[in-house]
């Protein structure tokens, strides 16, 4: 009895907190027909994030994650720099379709990733600021040879309640995790990169 009155329970946190994730992307194929992104090799320009002095250390997560979950290869960032720098571009997220076209071009890739956010403060007991939090950040990606944006993900203010997160608070009644625990652990940085890229390799799957 009381294993079924706890699955109960599970079940219903696990619904009512379906709807509550705080990442979204979607995805427009560059042609009519979905047969993939028509990308093979990206550039991925450092975030902007207000706030935060570790928009360089965000930029890496998102690119090793979209290393790893994509079927493309992402350019060095020395290479990146020594273009972004020689021809004058900007060096953070606060660009435009048609500036990511050019360094595209430029670059000799076939996508731009960019974007920008800010920074989530939460104070821990002895009320020091819990660093590498993200309160919101958006991402795009450009296709350079027709000029559309692609791919576009966010993650919106608040926790981000996956099914391990749901567990977690769920397991534990709420007091070992509370929901408190749960939003500063789903916005921590690495946390951020990973899932929105997550986002965008389910987006491609449907």
């Amino acid at each position: 009895m009381r294993n079924i009155l706890l699955f109960s329970i599970l079940f219903v946190q696990c619904i009512g907190f379906t709807h509550c994730r705080s990442m979204d992307a979607a995805v427009q194929y560059p042609e009519a027909r979905k047969e993939g992104l028509g990308v093979s090799k990206v550039a991925v320009l450092m975030f902007d994030i207000d706030d935060a002095n570790w928009g360089d250390e965000f930029t890496d997560a998102v690119s090793l994650h979209i290393a790893k979950s994509l079927p493309v290869r992402v350019i060095e960032r020395e290479q990146l720099s020594k273009v972004v720098n020689e021809q004058s571009f900007s060096k953070t997220g606060i660009i435009d379709t048609q500036t990511a076209v050019r360094l595209g071009k430029v670059l000799g890739v076939d996508a731009l990733v960019f974007g920008r956010g800010s920074a989530l403060r939460k104070y821990d007991a002895k009320n020091k600021q819990i660093p590498n939090l993200v309160d919101t950040v958006s991402l795009k990606i450009v296709h350079i040879e027709s000029g559309h944006v692609i791919v576009n993900a966010r993650k919106k203010p608040g926790a981000d309640w996956t099914i391990t997160n749901i567990l977690k608070f769920s397991m534990s009644f709420g007091f070992i995790w509370n929901r408190e625990d749960i939003l500063i652990d789903s916005c921590q940085y690495d946390h951020v990169a990973e899932n929105l890229v997550d986002r965008i390799v389910s987006e491609l799957k449907k």
